[in-house]
């Protein structure tokens, strides 16, 4: 499908609706010391615990909060609200195998961005229609100055666990332990909007191949598959590291 199209000649200009990315910021966090919320069950295993190792930390959702910046027309402030989901290993004596556990945590992270402007309502046959909100101003101007909010994104790299540690509950009466864990994310967040554009087009991408209709038998499907060689052999440090999810710190 590279090819496809490639040596034919420009046919004529259309217009195409898509989502145009008008600001975008990269972000290296540290997100030091998130508490993990755990189940009743869970927790029983983490107070019962000498110590924890973190196997992996993985994001499981993320939400966002856009707001227009006061006197910047053009402007919003982005709150990014991502969820973790952390497997605990918790050793209660040493040279014991461990239990696992799941925690849960939250961070928060603000940029400000530009999305430009727009007070128009976008109404689709196939989708509801976007919301027009009031922009943050007072008086009389403040039911009449509406304007439709951009779009947030983000694309994140897997996190890394840095550090993970038992806090031993204290005081008079029992108190849990708790587990705070720091982690690594790398992410770029965008706003944009949708916009028509007006794009050069050659032909429709008509495919040139025919999808195969045979059926193989699983050895044969598994005769195509090559041969694993470098799971066979440890890299070396110059090699491509994992993203430390298996990484155990404590």
């Amino acid at each position: 499908m590279s090819d496809l199209n490639s040596n034919r000649a420009f046919k004529e200009a259309v217009c195409i609706d898509a989502m145009r990315v008008f600001d975008s910021c990269s972000s290296q966090d540290c997100l030091e010391d998130l508490t993990l919320t755990f189940d009743e069950e869970s927790q029983t295993v983490i107070n019962e615990a000498q110590y924890i190792k973190a196997k992996c930390i993985e994001i499981t959702g993320c939400s966002f909060v856009i707001d227009p910046v006061p006197f910047n027309r053009g402007f919003y402030t982005v709150d990014v609200t991502y969820s973790f989901r952390a497997e605990i290993e918790a050793y209660e004596t040493v040279g014991e195998p461990p239990e696992v556990v799941y925690g849960t945590a939250t961070a928060d992270k603000r940029v400000i961005l530009f999305g430009s402007d727009g007070s128009t309502q976008r109404f689709m046959s196939n989708s509801t229609a976007v919301a027009a909100l009031p922009a943050p101003t007072s008086g009389c101007a403040a039911c009449c100055d509406n304007g439709t909010l951009p779009v947030a994104g983000v694309s994140v790299a897997p996190p890394m666990c840095l550090d993970a540690d038992l806090v031993i509950g204290t005081g008079e009466e029992p108190a849990d332990n708790t587990v705070t864990v720091t982690i690594g994310i790398f992410a770029i967040i965008q706003l944009m909007r949708p916009v028509p554009i007006l794009i050069p087009a050659y032909d429709y991408g008509v495919p040139e191949s025919d999808c195969p209709t045979e059926s193989d038998t699983p050895c044969e499907l598994f005769a195509k598959i090559q041969f694993p060689t470098s799971e066979f052999f440890p890299q070396g440090l110059d090699s491509e590291q994992n993203c430390g999810c298996e990484k155990k710190t404590e």
